[in-house]
């Protein structure tokens, strides 16, 4: 009986057991409320695109109407001042400074999501892309994974759990952004991380008909609630916050280049593992060198800084940890820095 468990769990989907950060009020998740000390400015233009609203019948008119660009820019004001995309509208958001990257997440995405009274694990959000432009016209977008099931159309009060969805910017519910870290967009010569310029949301549709689908990162349809045929359907865009900008953080100086030593690791990654992660009690730490380790939250402040031997597995303590985003950041004595990301 235990050998057929075990088989029947490998044949099942990987999709089935996969799980993001969860909702907003749920332990690990990566919800950052609207007033965080962590934004350092908001959106300070915003050009809205909107699409139809129904995308089967474009002569039914956009969304969009009663429902300004206007109400992106600065904070974020909940349920009702957003602005309505429709099926595959689109916004572009401005910033009176670039965004930059640095370690952890860069900037939030806000949208007015809300739970599902009878199963609060379950969430109405209506899903958008997201993309970044250091110029205007050329647009890289965050590599979006869904694993909401695609069997049924879900209807157009349907609801999602936030642990199938990742880097789509519309996880959470109002008042609390889903952060995005330049890091996982992929490199490319026409994009400069440390000058975002433009962030573009997109509404996914919806619709699972192979005729109007968008897919995710991994080709997966993206199945949400549709259709929502009335003016202020689609993505809810509320604001964009700014985590990482050049105002704030500027440029650190370019270090000199320290002269090689005669023997060093082999390993080029400090950091070789993490664990796990999200953390509740504790977390293990293994690193390939003698390091020091500093433990930061997502203010910058520090939590702790203790030295580690190479290849020792050390125990982190995080019980007495406030939910968050902490980095982990190991340095040693031939200058290599390593900063990890985990949440508690």
């Amino acid at each position: 009986m235990r050998k057929l468990l075990v088989i029947l769990m490998v044949m099942v989907p990987v999709a089935v057991w996969a799980q993001f950060a969860p909702a907003q009020d749920k332990p690990g998740t990566t919800a950052m409320h609207a007033d965080s000390s962590a934004f350092v400015a908001w959106a300070t233009g915003c050009v809205a695109e909107p699409g139809p609203m129904n995308i089967t019948n474009p002569s039914a008119g956009l969304a969009g109407q009663g429902w300004p660009e206007e109400n992106v820019i600065g904070v974020p004001q909940g349920t009702y001042g957003v602005t309505c995309l429709g099926d595959g509208g689109m916004a572009t958001v401005t910033f009176a400074s670039p965004i930059c990257n640095r370690p952890g997440p860069d900037f939030a995405v806000f949208e007015n999501g809300f739970a599902n009274a009878g199963n609060p694990d379950m969430w109405f959000l209506e899903l958008g892309f997201v993309e970044v432009s250091s110029d205007g016209e050329n647009f890289f977008r965050f590599p979006a994974v869904t694993y909401v099931q695609t069997d049924t159309q879900l209807g157009g009060m349907a609801c999602i759990d936030p642990a199938q969805i990742h880097n789509f910017a519309s996880k959470y519910g109002a008042m609390y952004g889903t952060p995005f870290d330049l890091d996982e967009v992929p490199d490319d010569p026409l994009l400069d991380k440390e000058n975002i310029t433009h962030v573009r949301i997109i509404d996914v549709i919806g619709n699972i008909d192979p005729e109007y689908c968008t897919y995710d990162s991994q080709g997966h349809p993206v199945n949400d609630p549709w259709p929502t045929p009335f003016a202020s359907c689609g993505m809810d865009l509320d604001a964009v916050g700014v985590i990482h900008d050049k105002e704030h953080y500027p440029v650190p100086p370019t270090p000199p280049t320290p002269p090689q030593p005669q023997t060093v690791t082999e390993n080029d990654e400090i950091v070789l593992s993490l664990y796990p992660n999200p953390a509740d009690s504790y977390a293990m730490l293994l690193v390939a060198t003698e390091a020091t380790v500093t433990i930061a939250d997502i203010q910058g402040r520090v939590m702790h800084t203790f030295a580690v031997n190479g290849n020792e597995p050390v125990r982190i303590e995080t019980s007495g940890y406030q939910a968050g985003i902490y980095f982990v950041t190991v340095s040693n004595d031939v200058s290599r820095q390593t900063t990890k990301l985990f949440v508690k």
